[in-house]
């Protein structure tokens, strides 16, 4: 698990109304609840290869709805993969944000906006991560 602070989708989590940020322990320790469900937010980085990476690209880019985009789609995590996925998801299944990043130029850049999902959606990214 990931410290949330450090990704690089965390300002636009934080602005999100959907989630309740609070620091403790004189600021060391961050967590976000999704408010709605009053549920714990998850961080989680995974790595992909190239074909990993841009099939996801792929279906996170896509206007389909994401249930027909998946299909049967599964990535497989890698070490020191060409892409990167952050997620975020609440502990009950409820919420997901995910952004993918590229590695470019010595570091991660996104190749995809910071994605929010809820619902069925949520529980789908769930899954495949």
């Amino acid at each position: 698990m990931a410290n949330i602070k450090n990704l690089q989708m965390w300002k636009t989590i934080c602005a999100d109304a959907r989630v309740s940020v609070s620091t403790s322990f004189f600021g060391l320790k961050t967590s976000a609840v999704y408010r709605p469900t009053n549920s714990p937010i998850e961080a989680n980085i995974f790595e992909f290869a190239q074909a990993d990476g841009l099939q996801l690209q792929h279906i996170l880019t896509s206007r389909k709805p994401l249930s027909e985009a998946l299909g049967n789609f599964v990535p497989t995590p890698t070490t020191n993969g060409n892409y990167m996925a952050e997620v975020c998801t609440s502990q009950d299944g409820a919420f997901a944000a995910v952004q993918l990043l590229q590695f470019e130029q010595l570091g991660y850049e996104p190749v995809t906006d910071v994605l929010i999902f809820e619902g069925d959606d949520a529980l789908r990214l769930q899954h495949i991560f």
